[in-house]
């Protein structure tokens, strides 16, 4: 019965994802519009660049005020909150004609995401069991590539304003479904209120001995870290010079950073989301023509029109198949399988637009199919890991302590690597050309993938309390009597040995 309980609360998050997608998808549909009719407003470069840039400028706002509502108000009513500039932007869209208007419904949008980016992952984690949470986390990606999918479909067949119209379902359904929704168990601990925590936790998890296991532990341990809490501060915080209050304010927020439960998921998460964003995550929605157009070495953006919708299908598609994995393999096989297999596609199409300009592929089949071939293969890798995993690890590295910290920390680096990758596309593709973007995106990729191998655990089925002692340094609980046994045996031969 828990289960249906947590598909309801992830159904809201997911419909915020899936709005999110639309608002990434949506400027296509804007500009071809507007631009292919005969009235009066006609869009730049200039406007256009900034139309679909500027979502990352607000977005970095939106990061560092999540916390703050998280924090004081609770992750439903955050949720909430999260969700009114989404639907503001698309009033804006719907009623607005203009370059001006069209930059504040962006700014709405970005505001949206931003708030809601720290968010999501927390919120799913902290609702849904640790045998589901991945299959849940992974949803993010179904939800993201159907949106964008939705609002190319939806903006062939209607007009602009029509479209962004049929958008703002989204967020109003994701309303009426947050509203519905209970507190996180999880925040109403970390405020000492179990009580309603256990009845929480009850209706989203059940009473199973495992659920109630998890529950003590997390409830246990947020009072042994108080009582720590209370009496450091009673030994060391008394003073009431207020310019001191606010270095021992600094001192503290030092001394969290130095916590190696923090900084260690804090590089793993920002290291994911950069992973995440120069894998191509946003760039293929936005610029698919462009770079299909190099890769295929087509002339007309309407020669490309058909792979372009193939993309993006297969792009759901994997999301789709990704739960699978994510239920089935543990992370860090995924990650790194997937990791790898984007970095050498990436690599191959650089390299196959290379000799092709070097006159090395002659053959028309080679040079019909090799390019589309690689073009998917890239799409699978991507999409069937990197892309789902990133909502999944964000979603559990974190302490309980500094989740909402953790989280606007390492999504901050999202919005600004979300601008610097769209604004710099273009200049790349015009500079050193898609196959010399390509090449740039995969050195990335590999270096952050490096960090990610050094520092992430497994998490797969383990509670994020289970995760956080991990990085403590603290022995994982193994609560299998076969695994206890084996684990003792081989405690046995080391001590012999």
């Amino acid at each position: 019965m828990g289960r249906l309980q947590q598909a309801f609360v992830v159904s809201g998050a997911a419909l915020n994802i899936a709005g999110h997608g639309c608002a990434h998808g949506f400027p296509a549909v804007l500009f071809a519009q507007i631009n292919s009719d005969d009235g009066p407003l006609k869009l730049t470069d200039h406007d256009t660049s900034w139309i679909a840039s500027v979502v990352g400028a607000m977005g970095i706002v939106g990061n560092l005020i999540s916390p703050v509502l998280m924090t004081k108000f609770g992750r439903q009513r955050a949720h909430l909150i999260s969700t009114l500039p989404a639907l503001l932007g698309w009033i804006v869209f719907i009623f607005g004609n203009s370059v001006p208007l069209f930059i504040l419904a962006r700014l709405m949008h970005g505001l949206a995401l931003g708030l809601r980016t720290p968010l999501a992952a927390i919120l799913v984690a902290e609702y849904t069991d640790p045998k589901y949470r991945g299959a849940f986390l992974g949803t993010f990606a179904i939800s993201l590539g159907m949106g964008i999918f939705l609002s190319h479909l939806w903006g062939a067949h209607l007009t602009w304003k029509m479209t962004a119209a049929v958008c703002a379902l989204f967020p109003l359904i994701a309303m009426a479904i947050i509203s519905l929704s209970p507190e996180s168990p999880s925040w109403l601990v970390s405020k000492k209120k179990y009580e309603e925590a256990k009845k929480a936790f009850k209706w989203v998890r059940g009473e199973g001995p495992e659920q109630q296991q998890e529950l003590e532990a997390m409830i246990n341990a947020h009072k042994l870290e108080s009582t720590e809490d209370r009496k450091e501060f009673t030994e060391n915080h008394v003073c009431n010079n207020v310019f001191k209050k606010i270095f021992e304010a600094i001192g503290d927020v030092v001394k969290i950073f130095k916590k190696k439960e923090f900084y260690k998921p804090a590089i793993i998460a920002i290291s994911m989301l950069i992973v995440f964003e120069f894998g191509g995550a946003h760039m293929v929605a936005a610029y698919g023509n462009i770079i299909l157009q190099v890769v295929l070495d087509k002339d007309d953006p309407k020669d490309v029109a058909w792979q372009f919708t193939v993309i993006d299908l297969l792009r759901t598609v994997c999301a789709f198949l990704a739960i699978f994995l994510l239920k089935t393999f543990k992370r860090r096989t995924i990650l790194f399988s997937s990791g790898v297999m984007t970095v050498l596609s990436m690599s191959a199409i650089s390299i196959f637009i290379y000799l092709r300009r070097a006159g090395l592929f002659t053959a028309p089949w080679m040079l019909e199919i090799l390019p589309i071939s690689l073009m998917i293969l890239y799409t699978l890798s991507f999409c069937l890991g990197l892309a789902p995993l990133n909502w999944v690890i964000c979603g559990e590295v974190f302490p309980l302590a500094y989740r909402s910290l953790g989280s606007t920390l390492s999504t901050s680096f999202l919005t600004p690597s979300f601008v610097v990758s769209m604004k710099s596309a273009p200049y790349l593709y015009s500079s050193v050309g898609v196959e010399g973007a390509y090449l740039v995106y995969s050195a990335t990729l590999t270096v952050f993938l490096s960090i990610m191998y050094v520092l992430l655990p497994e998490t797969k089925d383990r509670t994020l309390q289970d995760i956080e002692d991990s990085f403590k340094g603290k022995k994982e609980k193994v609560n299998d009597p076969e695994a206890q046994m084996k684990l003792i045996l081989k405690e046995d031969v080391v001590v012999v040995n």
